[in-house]
């Protein structure tokens, strides 16, 4: 059975949402392809400051519509449910099954997260998030007190997605297709997801693939396991002029432009992550094509640019193909009266390309062949040029 369901956009297109059905009512939570667990917030739950751990009102964290434990729910007996963010955010709680239905397809008795306690920036729409990576990024720890838990010693379980392959209840893979809101608006179409197949919306001819890499060990028995959607990319496609000619193949051609961090291993593809965090070379070097350029704030340590700027060309190439990013993602207004770079530098930390370039791709995660596959949507460049 293959499934399709529209996405929800939400806070100027910077945050995607997916309905998901637990215990016969219906949710919208993050779609987030970083990370692996299910999980909702609790009808009774603990609101405390991420920078403090200070108990706050319930209404700070933001979060929408609260779960209540249903007739198929179960608790999982000296279990706990564990996990923090980069931001500072923190989620603790029960591990719990339940009856999910996500894309029209349900599994039984699913193993996620119950969140009682959380340190979180909401959105003031999501309930939870979805987490659709590997299993080996669970995070479901030993006995009931979190504060007791050994980063790295998870439990892990099988995911949503995992149990759907592991049952046939569909293909072993998925795909995804954000959309881009032009209008900035508080809520707006976000695209679709579908499970075990590909949408049915406008691509071009041309698919490039790359191969999901392993980039973990189990921390007990030692064995090499996938985690993120992690792929190898030939290099960052750069330029303020908007006719450059790539030299996608690194043959050395004097007459064609280089490409930048050529190549870059384990870049992870990643629907809950809003920008690009490219290798510090790359993100100066587009920093520097903008004019003016744009230059990293003390104050948010993130590359500022001009909002009315023209923006340069840039595109990731991926199988000696190049999927240029559409200048509108270049371009980020933060709505506090300034603008900041759609790539940013990852200062040595993980690669990822997020939503600034998911938007120009439809996205396919196959999972069964191990590989990642992509297909550039339509695309107009600041020069006119309608590229697929």
């Amino acid at each position: 059975k293959n499934g399709t369901i529209d996405l929800l956009s939400i806070n100027a297109g910077s945050v995607f949402l997916v309905p998901l059905n637990a215990g016969g009512e219906t949710f919208y939570v993050v779609i987030d392809t970083g990370s692996s667990d299910t999980w909702l917030v609790n009808s009774e739950f603990t609101c405390v400051d991420p920078s403090d751990s200070e108990v706050i009102d319930e209404a700070e964290c933001a979060f929408g519509p609260s779960y209540s434990v249903t007739a198929t729910a179960e608790q999982i007996d000296n279990r706990n449910f564990n996990i923090s963010y980069a931001d500072g955010e923190r989620l603790n709680g029960q591990m719990i099954t339940e009856d999910l239905t996500f894309a029209g397809i349900t599994v039984e008795n699913q193993t996620m997260g119950l969140v009682t306690y959380a340190g979180w920036y909401g959105d003031g729409a999501s309930s939870g998030l979805v987490g659709l990576a590997y299993a080996s990024l669970t995070n479901q720890y030993g006995g009931t007190n979190p504060s007791a838990d050994i980063a790295g010693l998870n439990i892990p379980y099988d995911p949503l997605l995992t149990n759907m392959f592991k049952e046939n209840l569909t293909a072993p893979l998925f795909s995804i297709t954000l959309d881009r809101d032009v209008s900035r608006s508080a809520q707006s179409a976000g695209g679709i997801v579908a499970v075990g197949g590909i949408p049915n919306i406008p691509h071009g001819t041309f698919w490039s693939s790359s191969n999901i890499t392993i980039i973990g060990m189990d921390a007990t028995t030692g064995q090499p396991e996938y985690q993120f959607y992690a792929i190898s990319v030939d290099g960052w496609a750069v330029s303020s002029k908007q006719n450059a000619d790539f030299d996608v193949k690194m043959t050395g051609n004097s007459r064609k432009t280089p490409l930048l961090g050529a190549p870059t291993r384990n870049v992870i593809v990643d629907s809950g992550t809003s920008l690009i965090y490219a290798p510090s070379a790359v993100a100066a070097g587009l920093a520097a094509a903008f004019n003016p350029a744009a230059a990293v704030s003390s104050s948010t340590g993130l590359y500022h640019v001009a909002c009315n700027v023209t923006a340069p060309l840039f595109g990731v190439v991926v199988s000696s193909k190049v999927f240029y990013v559409n200048p509108l993602d270049l371009i980020i207004d933060t709505g506090l009266g300034f603008c900041v770079m759609g790539v940013q530098d990852n200062n040595g930390g993980l690669t990822i390309v997020g939503d600034v370039f998911m938007r120009n791709v439809l996205t396919v995660f196959d999972v069964g062949a191990a590989q990642v596959r992509f297909s550039a949507r339509p695309c107009q460049l600041t020069n006119g040029t309608i590229t697929t």
